[in-house]
């Protein structure tokens, strides 16, 4: 529901009320007060009214509603001696004064900030796979991306936060991302994502100007990074084929000649910031695309070059770090073995690297607090707070909640706020029909649901929402239309793949460092004995054994659980992947040289027109064999479905999707779509 109230407007659904000149975002409880009082403007409401409807009859004071009805003042900038928006009457309550009007949710322009647009309501989208991805950013390798539902009781229950609303920062037509503060605090440097173009901006602050850093040959610009004089940026600007390292000096919004610092290698993306001697950066690279980050640091006086003492390489590697505010010390985010997410502290002086602290959880990028005491992160997958943590991982703060996600926080100058960034986006599950070519909608709720797999028999599919506030497993009957939520997580869990058992009995969940099997009856679940770690591409064998493959030195290999005896073997060092199928002509092998083969036959693919390498999409299954016709995704042209006919030679597009995730059965596609509004660059505003 929208509103327009004077000269704002308020959306229930966004939690946000805006101006011409701003937008905030409200706290949930914040949300609700002003919710009711719109629907009973002019009315006198007792203190005992508005707990029984907003905090609904749970025990709270009457200082609770006051102080609640103060931070909405506040965000309207409300005089207490003469109201304009909430009026006291001594011993009786609050009365709302400003004038509202309920407004069409499909014509709501006007009164958002220069440059904002309002995303209607869309019902075919998707998110994310464990790639960390926020955003979908086809330059960037490692970001983050995270969402959830906050239910009211649990928001209400949590800490409170120490900021009230975030106002923001941005609002242009794309994503903003990865802000940097010049030293006054007036310029902000970000990234500005659009049309599959990155770009560096500048923008003042004080009158909302802003400038753009046109890179020769036109290549993508930022992240970037402030001196600490404030006068210059380093940045990365990059393409498939080149990655640079620049230096440009920066008066007001007049931007100098770049200057080369350091050329990557091609296809290597990373970032880079200043130490506290302008005259040293740290950045990360790669050697290559799908190759782990390291950090090195920069002497732009010698142009030498070394690389820092960090943590060991797993996943993507260490391509998240932040300097310290006061000290020559980087924080770094990286995951080990386990996938555990570890933080470190690098002194670069020494460079003496020590362990903070771990966490079993889908989290990432933690950054210092103002003080440099303290480790600030958005909240467990999905994320709607910026917590803080002390340096062994103890006395978790509330910094922030808020109602739409949270990712990749920054500090801002002031030494009290944080930045982040913030959107809204939810995935939803379509089927084609293979021989029709109709589509039909499977889940298209307003929350995330993601994962789509048939049953053996067709007749059900499993599949991952957020329905409930946190990720479950739920049943979709193909027949009846029925769904049905068969688990009761109560933890943050986070899935990564879904796959039936032969005979329908389980559903075999990937997480990030475990495999659980989850009775497809009862939701009751057992987890794999297997050592926590990176596990990829699985499939049952049969109704008894499951197939999955992790690292055994620096290779894959292929191990079989059994079921009945717990018992894990590990198969022939001969294949790294093996997807099994219910017909073994269309089990797919892949060696530890690289070579596809398909059917129990191993029969090696020759055809040029099939893409072997696409074999897996992160940790899921990317190609599929069905009889002669194969299927798999492409990132390309904002992500594809190909079906490629061995009969025929026809090689055509089914679907487009922004995920990789998809299921065959009996001519039927699962997939899912991602609906997503632009994200935009927050500030936090304290009390």
């Amino acid at each position: 529901m929208r509103w327009q109230i004077a000269n704002y407007q308020f959306c229930e659904q966004q939690q946000t009320l805006s101006s011409s000149s701003e937008m905030l975002q409200l706290e949930p409880l914040m949300v609700e007060l002003l919710a009711y009082f719109c629907r009973h403007p002019n009315e006198i409401i007792s203190v005992d009214q508005l707990i029984d409807q907003v905090w609904q009859g749970r025990v709270v004071t009457d200082n609770a509603v006051s102080r609640l009805i103060t931070k909405l003042r506040r965000a309207f900038a409300d005089d207490v001696r003469q109201p304009k928006f909430i009026a006291t009457f001594p011993k009786k309550g609050y009365k709302f004064v400003a004038p509202v009007a309920r407004i069409d949710e499909y014509d709501a322009q006007s009164l958002m900030p220069d440059g904002a647009q309002v995303t209607r309501p869309e019902t075919d989208e998707k998110t994310a796979e464990a790639g960390w991805s926020f955003l979908k950013l086809p330059f960037i390798a490692v970001l983050l991306v995270v969402i959830l539902v906050m239910v009211f009781w649990q928001v209400w229950q949590a800490p409170q936060p120490s900021a009230r609303f975030a106002r923001a920062l941005t609002s242009m037509d794309g994503n903003e991302v990865f802000p940097s503060f010049s030293a006054d605090g007036r310029r902000m440097a970000f990234m500005s994502v659009k049309a599959q173009r990155l770009r560096l901006m500048i923008k003042d602050l004080h009158n909302g100007n802003s400038t753009e850093i046109n890179h020769p040959d036109g290549l993508n610009t930022g992240p970037g990074d402030w001196s600490k004089q404030g006068d210059k940026l380093v940045y990365l600007a990059a393409s498939a084929q080149r990655c640079e390292y620049y230096i440009v000096e920066i008066k007001g919004l007049i931007i100098g000649e770049p200057r080369l610092i350091h050329r990557c290698p091609a296809g290597s993306y990373g970032k880079v910031l200043f130490t506290h001697n302008d005259q040293r950066v740290v950045f990360s690279e790669n050697a290559g695309p799908g190759t782990p980050y390291s950090i090195y640091e920069l002497d732009l006086t010698t142009q030498s070059k070394r690389r820092l003492n960090q943590p060991d390489l797993y996943l993507s590697g260490n391509s998240q770090f932040d300097l310290h505010p006061h000290n020559d010390k980087l924080l770094i985010s990286s995951p080990d073995k386990q996938q555990w997410e570890g933080f470190y502290a690098l002194d670069l002086t020494t460079n003496k690297l020590d362990l903070l602290f771990k966490q079993d959880a889908y989290i990432c990028c933690g950054i210092w607090d103002h003080a440099g005491e303290n480790v600030i992160l958005m909240g467990e997958h999905p994320a709607y707070q910026l917590l803080s943590y002390d340096l062994a991982g103890n006395n978790k703060q509330v910094i922030f909640s808020g109602s739409r996600r949270i990712s990749l926080p920054r500090r801002f100058n002031n030494g009290a706020d944080y930045v982040f960034l913030s959107g809204d986006k939810h995935t939803d599950i379509q089927i084609l029909d293979l021989e029709s070519g109709e589509v039909g909608s499977i889940a298209n709720d307003t929350v995330d649901e993601l994962l789509a797999t048939f049953s053996t028999n067709h007749q059900v599919i499993g599949y991952i929402s957020m329905a409930s506030g946190k990720e479950q497993v739920w049943k979709y009957d193909l027949a009846s239309g029925e769904r049905r939520k068969i688990t009761a997580f109560t933890d943050s869990r986070h899935y990564l793949d879904l796959h039936w058992s032969p005979d329908d009995r389980y559903i075999a969940g990937l997480t990030f460092n475990e495999l659980h099997l989850i009775d497809s009856t009862t939701g009751e679940i057992s987890i794999v004995d297997f050592p926590q770690t990176e596990i990829r591409g699985v499939s049952f064998k049969s109704a008894s054994e499951l197939s999955f493959s992790a690292k055994e030195g620096e290779r894959w290999r292929v191990y079989t659980y059994h079921l009945i005896t717990h018992a894990i073997t590990a198969e022939a060092p001969t294949w790294s992947y093996i997807q099994y199928s219910a017909n073994e002509q269309n089990t797919l092998w892949y060696s530890v040289d690289n070579r596809l083969f398909y059917s129990n036959a191993r029969i090696e693919l020759s055809r040029s027109e099939i893409p072997g390498s696409a074999l897996l999409n992160g940790r899921q299954w990317n190609l599929r064999k069905r009889g002669e016709q194969w299927f798999w995704y492409s990132r390309k042209d904002e992500g594809q479905i190909y079906r490629y006919d061995g009969l025929t030679n026809e090689l055509e597009v089914l679907v487009g999707s922004q995920t990789g995730h998809f299921d065959i059965q009996h001519g039927a596609l699962l997939y899912t779509t991602s609906s997503e509004a632009q994200t935009n660059l927050f500030r936090t505003v304290g009390e």
